[in-house]
């Protein structure tokens, strides 16, 4: 089930807010919380009920992997333990991820015929199993308490973070859950939330996925790009990213508000980073937060050395790489940036003299990295890779404007075309350049929750959420996925 689709605004969202407080209400919390995973367990199954089966088994037996620490007291056995709660975990993770993969790559490079039947990706599997790892981890280190399976398995199920992020810690959901202060709402974070969700719809719906449409119409026309039509693509696909995944975050952390949940944050105007480093201090920041905690630190940190540091620095890139999908241009992708955040600890003052410019370098790198993220296969990349620095100028521009019909400009674009047919490609490059000036604008601007804190409760901030949902809501009929499923 989609934020973004009116079974989920209209019928589901409502259903489990008034099912939620209705049933805190009760002396006992356990009603609630058998409510709160069943509902959830039908917004992940709503798409395929059989993906239900690997969450459900995948959270049974993390929680018995996790109650075995609590039987288990020599560090030998606790060891054994850690290893199969992560043997099972990665093992899950690359067989439905991973395995296919695997097979092509060994038939390709050793002329092997090994076949087995295309694995569907289950939805979310690299965030659930990112969590459940954290939390069987931190039960080792004796970190976690030994919580309870219904608040376990409303921590891994919780609809609103479960299938695009952020990765959650236990100690950030679950004290939340047990606390008794959200049997009723609290009317100022309840509207913080509905208003962090239509901010967030609004990426979504009326940046993202309009960016979209260029970007998918030319990534299927890259033989034919020039090289300012080549490089608009990649800006765009790099906005849309952006837009769509934090879009993604701000309406899942404005559902956590509508039930009381305060999510952690995993965007900090990121396009704005000086520095590749900066960049992901700010991008996907429960990501870099999971792989900093575990692996980055265990494997020594920074505190072995430069050179153990950039080693270190290499494998969560390539693990970062690994973990977006079983694909070489995602493998690239991590080396790209492991190079990168290696070269800035080997000459850290290495800088331009205006923070401008090191913040232009710094986008049109993560932007051409990002570039081959979204390519399909290497040679597709290579190609556009050509377009962008010798692609030549052939006026493609103005073909590429001409994808970006939508249905906000459909009276005008008639007009045009019966009345002033030779107005029309003026137009359409009118509407490109405004929703590339627009997206540029909102990515430099403040934060939702900012945004919020100071307009939210002005009659201006309210009508303008108000326009924003309704206008949202109405181009629901065009609803797309959420990039990140795809991870």
């Amino acid at each position: 089930m989609l934020f973004n689709s009116l079974i989920f605004i209209t019928v589901f969202l409502p259903i489990v807010l008034l099912g939620w407080y209705g049933l805190q209400q009760l002396k006992s919390p356990m009603p609630a919380k058998l409510f709160l995973v069943g509902m959830s367990l039908w917004f992940y199954g709503y798409y395929n009920p059989w993906y239900l089966l690997i969450l459900v088994g995948s959270t049974i037996v993390n929680f018995i992997i996790s109650k075995l620490f609590e039987k288990c007291k020599k560090d030998n056995r606790r060891k054994v333990i850690l290893f199969l709660g992560i043997f099972f975990n990665v093992g899950l993770l690359f067989y439905f991820k991973y395995y296919n993969f695997f097979l092509d790559n060994c038939n390709f490079f050793f002329h092997s015929d090994f076949h087995v039947e295309k694995i569907a990706l289950p939805l979310g599997i690299s965030f659930f199993t990112f969590q459940q790892l954290s939390f069987v981890i931190d039960r080792y280190k004796k970190d976690a308490p030994d919580y309870g399976f219904w608040d376990y398995a409303c921590f891994v199920t919780y609809f609103p973070q479960l299938i695009a992020g952020p990765i959650v810690l236990h100690s950030e959901f679950i004290p939340q859950l047990q606390e008794r202060k959200h049997r009723k709402p609290d009317w100022n974070m309840f509207y913080d939330g509905i208003a962090l969700f239509i901010l967030g719809l609004a990426k979504k719906v009326l940046l993202a996925d309009i960016l979209a449409i260029v970007v998918n119409a030319e990534y299927n026309n890259i033989a034919y790009l020039d090289l300012p039509a080549a490089w608009i693509t990649i800006i765009f696909y790099m906005l849309e990213l952006y837009f769509d995944f934090s879009g993604y975050c701000d309406m899942a952390r404005g559902i956590g508000k509508m039930f009381g949940f305060q999510l952690p944050e995993n965007f900090d105007s990121p396009l704005m980073a000086t520095s590749v480093k900066d960049f992901w201090r700010r991008w996907h920041i429960t990501l870099s937060r999971f792989l900093t905690t575990y692996i980055y630190i265990p494997l020594g940190g920074n505190r072995k050395g430069l050179a153990i540091k950039c080693r270190n620095l290499f494998i969560v890139f390539l693990i970062s790489g690994f973990w977006h999908g079983a694909n070489w241009t995602y493998v690239v992708w991590g080396i790209l940036h492991g190079a990168a955040m290696i070269f800035e600890a080997v000459f850290p003052k290495l800088r331009f003299p205006k923070e401008w410019m090191n913040r232009l370098a710094t986008g049109i790198y993560v932007t051409f990295t990002f570039s081959i993220f979204r390519s399909e296969s290497l040679a597709q990349a290579w190609l556009l890779i050509k377009k962008l620095f010798a692609g030549g100028f052939t006026s493609f521009t103005v073909g590429l404007s001409n994808t970006l019909q939508i249905p906000e400009t459909y009276v005008i674009r008639k007009m045009l075309e019966l009345k002033f047919p030779q107005w029309q490609n003026v137009f359409y490059m009118f509407c490109l350049f405004l929703l590339l000036g627009i997206s540029l604008y909102f990515i430099q601007g403040k934060k939702a929750e900012s945004w919020i804190e100071k307009n939210g409760c002005k009659t201006r901030g309210i009508l303008m959420m108000a326009f924003l949902f309704v206008w949202a809501f109405i181009s629901l009929s065009q609803v797309s996925t959420f990039l990140y499923f795809d991870f």
